[in-house]
């Protein structure tokens, strides 16, 4: 019994041994965040400086493109010269339309003619057609310039995104949360509350050429409740090749977020942005051998009597002067009608001025293509 005795207390300070300095040992992660240990608050810094180098590189890629990127100058001051003329002639083709508007031009299609229309709007909606098509013809040069570089505001969000995503300051955080969604902007706005323009609430229309991606601008600032109109209008400029209509946000929202009136995001479209990798001659808007004028200018609508206003018109059309000198040189063959006492003879000459006249006075200037 002694000797179990022996034993057995022999085993119980080998446990009570072991057990001390397992409990040492245990307490030492309680004081490991101290200094004194070297490993892990080593690791902070590294991560840090890793972050502030992204961030740094993020912000200098962003002042170079603010800058002009690397982009040759001469081409830049080209494409921005296609810029400024297609806001100038989308300007003229938005003051054309809402002059249409009054007139009572517009009808449930899209100024399609019909013999209730004011006379003036034959006029009217072929300035509108012509101006449309050099509208495309100077967007089409544009992205022929731009070629396959990347869109500067597409490249823009993505550097001020990627400074959001990696917490390089608050400012780009916000940029970041500056575009609301396209449905809640469309479901959840009301277009009708006045403030609704002054916060951004209006919306470029884009019409897309599904055969390789390419696009022009319909409207650079309309509301929902004019898109039907818009997608009309972008059929009827590109009616060789199938088309659809995408709207994005403007301002706050590039291409790359526009997305269809039925819902499909641009860059779902299997040729989204195709048109800057390769050239596809057989999509066009036009037919082989066709001229823009001839795919745009007929109009199946058109009416015996209708006035079809080219472009050599729709400039004299510009320029009130000339009609001026006209009317003056018509009134000597018209004083013979009092002598030979055919006074109402003398009744269509005025009514024809009257007529000119009418048709001087639609529209502003026509912008031709450069």
């Amino acid at each position: 019994m002694t000797l179990r005795r022996q034993t057995g207390l022999a085993l119980l300070g080998l446990v009570a041994t072991a057990g001390v300095a397992l409990a040492q040992t245990w307490q030492q992660p309680q004081g490991y965040p101290p200094p004194a240990q070297a490993g892990p608050p080593g690791q902070i810094p590294p991560r840090s400086a890793y972050q502030n180098q992204i961030c740094t590189r993020l912000e200098a890629q962003l002042a170079q493109l603010d800058r002009g990127g690397g982009m040759d100058p001469a081409q830049a001051e080209q494409i921005r010269k296609y810029e400024a003329n297609t806001s100038q002639q989308q300007a003229e083709i938005d003051r054309t339309v809402a002059q249409a508007r009054r007139l009572g031009c517009s009808s449930s299609g899209f100024f399609l003619f019909s013999l209730g229309q004011n006379p003036q709007c034959t006029g009217l909606n072929n300035q509108i057609d012509r101006m449309r098509a050099n509208l495309a013809r100077l967007t089409s040069e544009m992205q022929r310039l731009q070629g396959g570089s990347l869109d500067r505001g597409e490249q823009r969000r993505s550097i001020l995104m990627s400074l959001g995503e990696n917490n390089c300051g608050p400012q780009y955080r916000s940029a970041q949360q500056q575009a609301p969604g396209f449905f809640g902007a469309l479901f959840g706005g009301t277009p009708d509350n006045p403030s609704y323009g002054a916060q951004g609430g209006t919306y470029r229309t884009l019409c897309v050429r599904t055969c390789d991606g390419s696009y022009f601008p319909v409207s650079f600032a309309t509301v929902p409740a004019r898109f039907q109109e818009d997608e009309q209008a972008c059929r009827r400029m590109c009616p060789a090749a199938e088309v659809m209509l995408f709207t994005h946000r403007n301002p706050g929202e590039e291409v790359a977020q526009a997305v269809s009136i039925t819902g499909q995001p641009y860059t779902a479209l299997p040729n989204a942005f195709r048109f800057r990798q390769e050239f596809n001659a057989s999509c066009s808007c036009r037919r082989p051998g066709q001229s823009w004028a001839e795919a745009v200018g007929p109009d199946q609508s058109l009416e015996q009597g209708d006035v079809v206003v080219t472009e050599d018109r729709a400039r004299q059309m510009s320029r009130p002067r000339e009609p001026a000198k006209q009317k003056g040189a018509a009134q000597p063959p018209a004083q013979p009608a009092p002598a030979s006492q055919p006074a109402p003879a003398a009744q269509p000459a005025p009514s024809a001025e009257g007529g000119k006249r009418s048709i001087r006075s639609v529209g502003p200037p026509f912008i031709p293509a450069r």
